[in-house]
């Protein structure tokens, strides 16, 4: 089935694409260009069922993740902004009963979305992107709009996703290490690549959008453990829409915004490949290898987390009896974990102690551990002191190896190569729906929560995706 132009009432744009000169696409075969064309080009129909399965669980993961954060403070703080900025509008941000502008609802869902830490993670061996945050919010937003099938819809987030895990891959290690958090600034090529999709964009058009959304490009690591993290990825997706909406008009940019010589990849990559932007496109998915997250904190404590949970399971011991724990990881795990005394609940996400001590004391890692309150806890932080971090290169991003010592003097050791939601170690559609049911039913209901839950496991037949995004506010039940 072809998804080239949502049937609405109201036009998409002010263009006629077919009435478009765009002699900059044809003047540009380079990266930029195949990806544009790519993702102009994509159908539901030429997609691998286990693409689109993959698709449909990174929709529950992420409104999991959405709700979770709607209701929090900071969330509430920019709703009262963006009502003071853009009052009024029509769009629906997830969790909450209040209703925005098109672009503030992606900004807030977004934001949400990322606000907990608890959002889907591609961790392949170069990058770390958070590849939901920045892309759905334009989904819900278009979708919303027009009446836009559910096909459409996730054919377009696909779209999204794999523009910004190629850039992100081209970009590499330097790129996060040089301090820009490559979630907020991949983000913006993929939430323009999937308003693209959705709009129905020429592959010139699609490439404007890039342009439009690469100079726009932004998210530091300096303001990582706080509200301004999850900043990245909803401004990410407001200016990607922005983007994709401003092509659609006609609007201009760089047609070799990603390989050009002052383009992405040159300014803010120290050390780019560009062969991994159009390497498999079309035949390699890197949707395929997502990864969810079980805890809702850093990715990178989590092989940690899993081997003191087996630990203790296993050999039933107690936190009292605990004498010291050694946690070796990567050494790039070890340096954005590395808060060893977290003051605040966004801290305590990235701190590896933290979370070993949380690991050691509860049934499980919960949202409660990592608010301002469970990086408080005393108890926590008295068993936080015991946790010794070492950094090993021989580790992978996605493995611990962990000595528990008990009082008594026996030592215990646990070993993790995938934590528990990485593609080695996947978490199953049944923990999927558990995670989703954990959130979604508190804050929606448990009925319609679990109604919702049908709906995206089936969102390939919706003929309006917009009904499925109007049953995600908040106070629905």
């Amino acid at each position: 089935m072809t998804t080239d132009t949502p049937a609405n009432t109201d036009t998409p744009g002010g263009t006629d694409p077919a009435a478009t000169t765009d002699p900059a696409a044809a003047a540009a075969p380079g990266a930029t260009a195949r990806l544009a064309a790519f993702t102009a080009g994509l159908d539901l129909a030429a997609l691998p069922g286990a693409v689109v399965h993959e698709a449909k669980r990174a929709l529950v993961d992420w409104l999991a993740a959405a709700l979770a954060g709607a209701g929090e403070p900071p969330t509430d703080a920019l709703q009262r902004a963006s009502r003071r900025l853009a009052p009024g509008g029509t769009a629906t941000v997830v969790g909450r009963a209040e209703r925005a502008t098109a672009p503030f609802a992606a900004l807030l869902s977004g934001f949400a979305s990322h606000l907990q830490d608890y959002d889907d993670t591609f961790n392949p061996g170069d990058t770390t992107v958070h590849g939901s945050a920045p892309v759905w919010p334009v989904v819900f937003a278009l979708g919303e709009q027009y009446a836009v099938s559910g096909a459409a819809a996730l054919t377009a987030f696909v779209a999204g996703f794999e523009t910004e895990a190629r850039v992100g891959i081209a970009a590499g290690p330097g790129h996060y290490e040089a301090g820009w958090h490559v979630t907020g600034t991949t983000g913006h090529l993929g939430a323009a690549a999937c308003g693209a999709r959705l709009l129905g964009l020429t592959p010139g058009q699609t490439a404007h959008a890039l342009g439009c959304a690469g100079t726009q490009a932004a998210g530091l690591k300096e303001v990582y453990g706080t509200d301004c993290k999850a900043l990245h990825p909803g401004k990410a997706a407001m200016d990607g829409l922005l983007a994709a909406v401003l092509a659609d008009e006609g609007f201009t940019s760089a047609p070799t915004i990603i390989e050009g010589p002052r383009g992405f990849l040159a300014v803010l990559a120290p050390a780019p490949t560009t062969a991994p932007l159009t390497e498999g496109l079309g035949s390699r998915w890197h949707l395929k290898a997502n990864g969810y997250k079980a805890y809702p904190s850093g990715s990178l404590t989590h092989p940690t987390l899993d081997a003191l949970l087996a630990l203790r399971e296993r050999h039933g011991f107690t936190a009292d009896e605990v004498a010291s724990v050694r946690a070796r990881v990567h050494p790039y795990a070890a340096t954005v974990t590395g808060k060893v005394r977290p003051r605040t609940g966004l801290d305590a996400k990235f701190s590896l102690t933290h979370g070993a001590a949380v690991a050691l004391t509860a049934p499980r890692p919960a949202l409660e551990h990592f608010t301002d309150e469970g990086a408080a806890d005393p108890r926590t932080a008295q068993v936080a002191e015991r946790v010794e971090v070492v950094a090993d290169e021989n580790i992978g991003k996605r493995g611990a190896e962990v000595s528990v010592t008990l009082r008594s003097g026996r030592v215990l050791s646990g070993t993790v190569t995938d934590n528990k939601g990485t593609p080695g170690n996947p978490m199953t559609d049944a923990d999927l729906a558990a995670k989703f049911l954990d959130v979604a039913a508190p804050r929606l209901g448990a009925g319609p929560a679990r109604s919702l839950l049908d709906t995206c496991w089936a969102a390939e037949d919706l003929a309006d995706f917009g009904d499925l995004v109007r049953r995600t506010a908040g106070g629905a039940a």
